[in-house]
């Protein structure tokens, strides 16, 4: 397959320099061709290092736009750069690869070529679900992959077919407003305008399509700040460094498949748990998703309930498992959908679990000691707070009695002598001296 590498650039030139360096060392079966698009109004600096760069693998292309295009429209234009070719790799400049990214890239490619519902494949492995704000972990079988309803934008391939399909949906789609679509998880329907993500987070929704992604990743994030990004470490990944024999477990067989929240797909939980629930019911445990996306009569979550069928604990990793195994508890509940007690708005609710101790110390693996270290040192905080408050009002106090006694009329009335005795002072201060 002709698969060349395309890198979306613009303005920062140590990240471009450092992708380059990256994709320079890895490893090719053949000549490939790399091709650097520069978003128009991008530095001089990044024009300079894209025209200097000596590409060893194959045949080099810089494509410069004349004017601004946004991320949106320049990801956009490189998609259609598959037109020409079998596909595209597609990495923005804040990426670094492993060495054998492209063998596994076109092995994956090739295994899914005529799996209908793959609309991609990821070269990143997500180790953090944007959704909840905590980390995600995917379960585990004898396959190298795991399907997500998903895109990705930190490392991703797509063949010809794979766009033309996207951009087909897309010329009808592309002047909608997602902001309050409840098919999508609520983080991404506050994804700005420029997000081109969104729109394929949508497509892939609405059609049930998948990207591949990989249990151990091709690519990882450095999170640069850059024009529509604050600056994040949270998204660098360990990177796979050795070449492996790839096993793809055909779609149909995988009981790996998440959906936009990063939740498995119902039949996967029920598959999990030996098809002993026979009816029909969303999966929610990680508890982001509002009432009014959830289908069916029943749902798995962690949010409390008025009542419920069934009760799990909440102990095993990845979360999945306390249901499969039948953890007790009462963390995880099988109740009806309208059992779900009240929880405000979603934001905030995801916001408040996050930053939830409880959820830390299942997440993150935080012991009880780091807890008991952090409380000493806000009750430490508080008392600083409050003894500040203290010196705060005593010195209001001497402030206040100050000023009464620069108003009264004694100091008024003694100002004269105050001022010769500073004078005296001054012109005979061995006085006061003698006298102590």
């Amino acid at each position: 397959m002709n698969i060349p590498i395309v890198i979306a650039a613009y303005n920062r030139e140590h990240t471009l320099s450092r992708l380059l360096s990256s994709l320079a060392k890895a490893h090719y079966p053949f000549p490939v061709k790399l091709i650097i698009s520069i978003d128009g109004g991008g530095s001089d600096e990044v024009r300079s290092t894209a025209a200097s760069f000596v590409w060893e693998h194959g045949e080099k292309e810089v494509i410069e736009h004349a004017e601004n295009l946004g991320l949106r429209q320049h990801i956009l234009k490189c998609g259609r750069i598959t037109k020409d070719y079998d596909g595209i790799v597609l990495l923005e400049d804040d990426l670094y690869v492993s060495p054998w990214f492209y063998h596994y890239t076109l092995a994956a490619l090739d295994s899914y070529k005529d799996t209908e519902v793959i609309c991609g494949v990821s070269l990143y492995s997500y180790r953090f679900n944007e959704t909840s704000l905590l980390p995600f972990v995917p379960l585990d079988d004898d396959s190298h992959v795991f399907f997500m309803q998903l895109p990705c934008s930190w490392g991703q391939a797509w063949l010809k077919e794979h766009w033309q399909q996207f951009d087909d949906w897309y010329i009808d789609h592309c002047n909608l407003d997602y902001s309050d679509d409840l098919s999508l998880p609520v983080n991404i329907t506050k994804w700005p305008e420029s997000s081109w993500k969104k729109y394929f987070a949508k497509y892939m929704v609405e059609t049930n399509k998948f990207f591949v992604y990989p249990v151990n990743s091709y690519t990882t994030n450095f999170g640069d700040r850059g024009t529509h990004h604050q600056g994040s470490r949270v998204y660098q990944v360990p990177l796979m460094m050795t070449n492996i024999d790839h096993y793809f477990k055909p779609f149909k067989d995988s009981f790996l498949k998440y959906d936009a929240c990063c939740e498995l797909m119902p039949e996967c939980l029920n598959n999990l748990c030996g098809n002993r629930f026979d009816i029909k019911f969303s999966v929610d445990l990680h508890g982001t998703k509002t009432r009014e996306s959830l289908s069916g009569e029943f749902v798995f979550t962690s949010k409390s309930c008025h009542s419920y069928l069934k009760s799990f604990g909440r102990n095993l990793l990845p979360i999945e498992l306390n249901v499969a195994c039948d953890v007790p508890g009462n963390d995880i509940f099988l109740a009806n959908v309208d059992e779900i007690k009240g929880y405000g708005n979603i934001h905030n609710y995801i916001l408040e679990r996050a930053t939830n101790i409880q959820y830390q110390q299942y997440y993150f693996g935080t012991d009880t000691y780091h807890y008991s270290l952090l409380h000493r040192a806000e009750r430490r905080i508080n008392e600083l707070y409050q003894e500040g408050q203290l010196l705060e009002a005593s010195l209001r106090e001497s402030s206040r009695l100050i000023g009464e006694i620069y108003d009264s009329l004694s100091w008024r009335v003694t100002a004269p002598f105050r001022k010769s005795l500073a004078l005296l002072k001054k012109f005979h201060p061995h006085k006061d001296n003698e006298r102590s």
